[in-house]
């Protein structure tokens, strides 16, 4: 390792690189790939190179897979693996997020001499997250080795796990239960087991689920006092480990994972999309929103965007289903008319086109996945909007090591691990700001979530039942017009051969597809079962206002905002699962 303040590509000292503005207004826009580094201090100097190439040779098979996802490092800088990929991740103009365990005046104690000048010069390569001191912990209690160092350490690996999306680990192979060690942050990001901060928790070593967290790069080394590394593992071998029960460790990035860094770069791509400004608004008026510190703030910026993005490919989807149905009613009037009126063959014409723009439509659908990006990226902002009010408030989870994006339908689907990977990035600044709770950013959230989020649902659960109401009723009157019809045929047998007869046939074809229509725009728009999401929703938000309206303290009141958002993720993920499906059975239909 090169000691003293790093240098650019050019070969001239670099200065302290400026503070990034916000999470997607990164070097080139969009959402990054992020890689927390864990490694050992003590690697042997005769490995440090190959190490090194391995490194390099890693982050560039990113860059290559992924274009659309520019890399963001985030490492502690401690000396060895840490400090090695920070150095190349410099040398490839990679963004850095220096991540310390506590304020840096007490982490600098860990470094002395020549280690100290090197930490102190690094440590300009980005910008600098401080963890806060856990609760009852202060200075005195983490100066000097102990139990409180300890557990601000292991803070250090749960949070470093739980925002990252690739866990970087240069690493002997051997467990470890040293606190914040990389045996450590590598059982917390693949178990969710984190000692010392969150005792008793755990999850079963038998579990058929897949997760997207558990994704590790190893790259497995020796160690100056443990030897080599163990299980017959060779310095400089690489290998995607995961905890896969049956084949843990791979060559090449299993093919889930690589799905959910696709969709993220989906996203990522439409973040570039121009929008209209107004097309979205932020989640609170602009001069609260302007008191907020800036982790609040960027979870706001990504979320107007999703929410833009949502109402884009949602008219995009709306305009695909009015097509379809239009389409199809022309294709019905057409074949009517070319079955009940002799003489009029022309009109298979106009039935084989429409019937042609109709698949036209329903593979544009498929091709640029309007409604799935609609469904993905609504539920995202929704995920989103109780991300930025948990954090307005100081709302925190019950254990420690648990962020707001563990809430929302975790190994339930991996597809979506997207979503999850999006909130990991939009709140890493936000889930390590140390911000108390007060009446003020209780009343906020009250005010522009609880109370606006009930009255939103109450308004929107009208509509839908409204609408409900329109098609049922459009049903029973073509039903009865065709009734109607057959009655008349029924009577007058005479007019079977007359012009109005023909007429009142061909209005006894039709209807049936203005029925068929109705109720598959209904079908496709999930028309009852958005009135029963919002009808829940309205029960969620309206209990939490009684229960907020009726809260003796602050603490209760916290703990009402979490469920409610608990509650609400939860609905909204499960509304997603369910409409998965949706467009290849509407499709099928539409078709036939």
């Amino acid at each position: 390792m090169n000691s003293g303040v790093p240098e650019r590509d050019d070969g001239r000292a670099t200065d302290a690189v400026p503070r990034p503005d916000g999470p997607v207004r990164n070097r080139r826009g969009r959402v990054p790939l992020v890689v927390g580094v864990t490694g050992h201090r003590d690697l042997l100097p005769t490995e440090e190179t190959l190490i090194k190439d391995r490194v390099r040779a890693f982050f560039e098979s990113l860059m290559s897979q992924f274009p659309d996802l520019p890399l963001l490092v985030m490492t502690p800088l401690a000396e060895g693996a840490d400090r090695i990929a920070a150095e190349v991740a410099h040398e490839l103009g990679i963004p850095i997020v220096v991540l310390l365990p506590m304020p840096e005046h007490l982490y600098q104690s860990d470094f002395e001499g020549e280690s100290l000048a090197e930490f102190q010069a690094m440590r300009r390569l980005g910008e600098c997250i401080e963890l806060p001191l856990l609760p009852d912990l202060d200075e005195d209690d983490v100066k000097r080795p102990g139990p409180g160092r300890d557990y601000q350490y292991a803070q250090l690996g749960a949070y470093l796990a739980a925002h990252s999306h690739i866990l970087l680990a240069v690493w002997d192979g051997r467990p470890s239960s040293a606190p914040g060690g990389t045996g450590h942050v590598i059982k917390f990001h693949q178990h969710d087991v984190i000692d010392l901060i969150a005792e008793g928790q755990h999850r079963s070593p038998i579990d058929f689920t897949e997760d997207e967290s558990d994704l590790v790069f190893h790259i497995a080394c020796s160690r100056q006092e443990a030897g080599p590394p163990s299980g017959g593992l060779e310095p400089g071998a690489t290998y995607w480990y995961t905890r896969d029960e049956i084949k843990p460790r791979t060559l090449y990035l299993p093919e889930r994972y690589r799905l959910v860094f696709e969709r993220m770069s989906e996203f990522s791509r439409d973040l570039e999309v121009p929008l209209d400004p107004a097309a979205s608004a932020p989640l609170l008026p602009s001069e609260e929103l302007a008191e907020c510190d800036q982790g609040v703030q960027d979870i706001d910026t990504l979320y107007q965007r999703a929410d833009a993005l949502s109402q884009r490919y949602q008219r995009f989807f709306h305009r695909e289903i009015m097509g379809t149905l239009t389409l199809g009613l022309l294709a019905g009037a057409s074949f009517v008319v070319y079955a009940d009126w002799p003489g009029i063959d022309v009109m298979i014409y106009p039935y084989i086109a429409c019937i042609a723009l109709v698949l036209l439509l329903a593979w544009l659908d498929q091709r640029y996945a309007w409604q799935r990006k609609f469904l993905d990226y609504r539920v995202l902002a929704e995920g989103l909007r109780v991300q930025f009010f948990w954090a307005v408030a100081g709302v925190r989870m019950e254990n420690p090591s648990r962020f707001s994006h563990d809430s929302f339908l975790r190994r339930q689907d991996l597809e979506l691990g997207w979503i999850r990977n999006v909130m990991r990035y939009a709140g890493f600044r936000a889930d390590s700001a140390n911000r108390g709770s007060t009446d003020e950013r209780i009343r906020l959230c009250a005010e522009h979530w609880v109370k606006d989020q009930h009255a939103y649902y109450q308004r929107k659960a009208a509509e839908r039942a409204g609408r409900h109401r329109i098609t049922n009723t459009i049903s029973l009157v073509c039903f009865a017009g065709v009734l109607a019809a057959a009655i008349v045929l029924a009577i007058g047998r005479g007019l079977s051969g007359t012009e109005s007869g023909g007429m009142l046939i061909a209005l006894m074809g039709l209807l049936p597809f203005v029925i068929a229509a109705s109720q598959m725009y209904a079908h496709r728009l999930a028309e009852r079962e958005l009135m029963v999401q919002y009808q829940h929703q309205v029960r969620i938000f309206s209990n939490a206002v009684s229960l907020l309206g009726r809260a003796p303290t602050l603490v209760v009141k916290l703990d009402i905002l979490r469920a409610a958002g608990e509650a609400a993720l939860e609905e909204n993920g499960q509304w997603l699962l369910r409409q998965r499906e949706r467009p290849v059975a509407a499709t099928h239909q539409v078709q036939g």
